[in-house]
């Protein structure tokens, strides 16, 4: 492991950890940080996905009174969907080639991106339309979670809304669980199939988690504006460099 290619990666996990914290996107700073060090695409994406669990279970934390809101009966549906898709999702890119993977992954950045971009999220608890456009839709956040985890929060949320029967805080709440448990699920089976980097995981998860902090501190000072403009700016700019990478070069 070269010096420079750790300090590279651990300050691409500080700024990660923060952009997280502050309005998601962490993952279009690590997987480029990782494919830079020279490791093959599909772990330096598993890689990445690992570093950002701990930030996840954090954010669940964070939202313990919120979940005292929501009937348990009411989340059994969308975990139960939620863990068997990721595992699917997981178990595709595991078999993926990193040719196959490199002509997705650019598409699948763009998808995340416009989510973040238009971003329809809404709700105000008081009704239950669309359950089952919100269950398909999570079916397939979850294998797109499992595969890929850039950008999950927003697409989870933009699946959530679909179904007026939670709180905006509320869904925020239920898509930090649901990132958690993806991420849980699709770590487990990298780590069950080798596909996970250690080397850098430990130290990356240092910084990220450092960098969460000072996030947290930024958003009573730093525009939202600011934040998504940039997180959009990266996204774009990690979309076209891979489509050059993978369809031009």
């Amino acid at each position: 492991m070269e010096p420079l290619s750790l300090l590279w990666v651990t300050l691409a996990a500080f700024f990660a950890g923060g952009l997280n914290s502050l309005a998601g996107g962490g993952s279009f700073i690590t997987l480029p940080a990782l494919l830079y060090t020279g490791i093959s695409p599909v772990l330096a994406n598993t890689t990445s996905a690992a570093v950002l669990l701990p930030g996840y279970l954090g954010s669940v934390f964070g939202f313990k009174k919120t979940f005292s809101t929501i009937e348990i009966k009411r989340l059994i549906p969308l975990l139960s969907l939620t863990i068997i898709f990721s595992i699917g999702g997981a178990s595709l890119l595991i078999n993926s080639s990193d040719e196959v993977f490199l002509k997705i992954i650019p598409f699948l950045i763009l998808l995340a991106t416009f989510l973040f971009i238009f971003n329809p999220v809404s709700g105000d608890g008081g009704g239950h339309s669309k359950n089952w456009y919100q269950r398909f839709g999570l079916s397939f956040v979850s294998v797109y979670g499992g595969y890929f985890n850039g950008g999950l929060g927003i697409a989870l949320l933009s699946v959530l809304s679909l179904s007026r029967e939670f709180s905006l805080k509320q869904m925020t709440a239920i898509k930090s669980l649901l990132s958690f448990l993806i991420t849980s699920v699709s770590v487990t089976v990298f780590l069950l199939n080798g596909y996970i980097v250690w080397s850098y995981v430990l130290f990356m998860i240092i910084f990220s988690i450092a960098g969460g902090f000072v996030g947290a501190k930024l958003t009573e000072v730093l525009p939202s504006r600011v934040v998504r403009t940039f997180i959009i700016f990266i996204g774009l700019s990690l979309s076209a460099s891979l489509i050059f990478m993978s369809y031009i070069k």
